[in-house]
């Protein structure tokens, strides 16, 4: 079949509303209100991967996912085992780095955080040299090399957080302000383990990482996920970790250079490794077991096209019961992401009200395990039973606001491909338009269930009303943004309350993308990649 152009197929847009049926009605406010009351209600127990939690969310969303009338997606069944291990680091108070003159101690925690992705049940780090190797980046799309003649194998790397354009400011440097998938650090934690480094530890600093340390630094002596995999058995970098910005001057000062100094080094092409003459020492002790989680899905069959698909995410999974906060110790994700799975929800209804037919198949899944690093999509995308070579997008959705209704339309991870223009169109038609994501240094394009599926070559796009609340203007918008990062992420207080109105938004967002992925459900359009997307192909 002949492959269109977007942008032919934009003007085609632009120029009539048509497309889908315009009988909106399938998305219904007390759907979607339901969906959200049940999946955020203290009987769900914050929906943890392995919980009783878990086991009624997923038989919840099964239910919805029948009763909508979608077909099974795996071999018959709506779930989707995920086969996970639990690794337990245990580590000494203390992490001690030999310098030339003394032993700089640093405390558990406080100082660093270490954890050991492997299910060997010993790690032995015995005197090995350190080497601070800027920000831990080797890639030809931007020239950059911080490994170039320096053989890392064996050694424990430092490396800074983020990538060179935080810091220069110059959009035409990387990206600018806005952090690349280089500065993320799970893709310094993986080059670390193509370089064969045996440890690699990046330097904390709030504005960079885009949180606080209490957010990076709580992994030690914790229990965490990973796909169980035969790579786990024997990695060769065998330590991971961070450590506070304070604990890092400490270091360099100790190893005779200046942090600022090497920092303003690490920004330069011409930048080379460097030896700190340090060295660790350190064992690890780890306990690890197995367990099956399930990711959760549905889909229509395409008329035309049925190997290709559109999908769209929305997880299913929140952080359970913890640590009490003001005597609440449920987790309920209310906005994170039960709304999200309820917006997915209506557009599989309305998909199945009005469009029965889609020329493409649509899926529509609900990953596991998010919270943890993205394992449930991971896994699917590694595992799905459609070819992935023939995914034409995904459509995700994540962290809600109950603010009501919203002007904009704000697309985080802008630049990637030109979903970005077809996405102004249909959000044109809804009389609403596209913003950016005011804080893109942040990385939160990589932080949500769509990357999976960019790295095996799938466009995707993560949007939703944000900036700009109809009532309220844009400055009290963001206020209201800053008090829900600063007193609602990922805490008790994330719960909902029935209030007129509030869920107006989502019930826009929901018919929105319903008409966005119509369109990508047309057998006429091939999204294609811009080149200077770090996940081009």
């Amino acid at each position: 079949m002949q492959k269109v152009n977007i942008f032919l197929v934009i003007l085609g847009l632009s120029a009539c509303r048509s497309g889908s049926k315009t009988d909106y009605s399938a998305i219904s406010y007390s759907k979607i209100e339901r969906d959200i009351m049940v999946l955020s209600a203290d009987s769900m127990q914050g929906r943890a991967p392995f919980t009783l939690g878990e086991q009624r969310a997923v038989s919840y969303i099964e239910g919805r996912m029948k009763g909508i009338g979608l077909e099974p997606l795996f071999n018959g069944s709506y779930r989707q085992g995920v086969p996970m291990v639990s690794i337990t680091s245990h580590l000494p108070t203390e992490v001690p780095i030999k310098t030339k003159n003394e032993t700089l101690a640093l405390r558990l925690d406080d100082d660093i955080c270490l954890w050991s992705p492997t299910t060997k049940s010993e790690v032995r780090i015995d005197n090995v040299p350190l080497i601070f190797a800027g920000f831990g980046i080797s890639t030809p799309e931007y020239e950059w090399n911080d490994f170039k003649g320096m053989d890392v194998k064996g050694k424990v790397i430092v490396v800074l957080v983020n990538d060179p354009g935080y810091y220069l400011r110059d959009s035409s440097f990387f990206k600018g302000i806005a952090m690349t998938y280089y500065g993320r650090w799970t893709y310094k934690f993986e080059e670390a383990e193509r370089q064969g480094a045996l440890n690699c530890i990046i330097v904390h600093e709030d504005g960079p990482a885009g949180y606080p340390w209490s957010v990076a630094g709580s992994k030690s002596n914790s229990s965490i996920l990973y796909l169980d995999s035969p790579e786990l058995e024997n990695p060769k970098c065998l330590l991971n970790g961070w450590i506070t910005h304070n604990a890092a001057v400490k270091l360099f000062e100790r190893c005779g250079f200046s942090y600022d100094d090497i920092k303003q080094s690490a920004l330069k092409k011409d930048f080379k490794s460097i030896e700190l003459k340090a060295k660790l020492e350190l064992t690890v002790k780890n306990t690890s077991g197995r367990s099956v989680s399930s990711n959760i899905a549905g889909y229509i069959k395409g008329s035309v096209l049925p190997d290709e698909f559109v999908v769209y995410t929305a997880h299913w999974d929140h952080l359970g019961i913890g640590r009490p906060i003001n005597g609440d110790s449920i987790y309920n994700g209310a906005s994170d992401n039960a709304a999200a799975v309820a917006w997915m929800l209506a557009i599989a209804n309305a998909f199945k009200k009005n469009n029965p037919n889609p020329e493409r198949s649509v899926i529509f899944l609900s990953p596991t395990a998010e919270e943890s690093g993205l394992l449930g999509s991971m896994y699917f995308a590694k595992n799905c039973p459609f070819d992935v070579s023939k995914g034409i997008a995904c459509i995700n959705y994540d962290v809600v606001l109950f603010l009501g209704r919203f002007n904009d339309v704000t697309l985080t991870g802008y630049g990637h491909s030109n979903l970005d223009s077809l996405l102004a169109v249909v959000a044109g038609k809804h009389k609403r338009y596209i913003d950016f994501d005011p804080n893109p240094e942040n990385g939160m394009f990589y932080r949500s269930d769509q990357l999976p599926f960019l790295k095996v070559g799938i466009p995707a796009v993560f949007a939703k009303g944000y900036t700009y609340q109809v009532d309220l203007g844009r400055d009290k918008t963001r206020e209201l943004i800053n008090r829900y990062w600063k007193n609602t992420y990922h805490k008790p207080s994330d719960e909902y309350t029935a209030d007129r109105d509030k869920l107006n938004g989502v019930v826009d967002d929901a018919v929105l993308f319903y008409d966005f992925g119509w369109q990508l459900s047309k057998s006429s359009i091939y999204p294609k990649w811009y080149k200077k997307s770090e996940f081009y192909c």
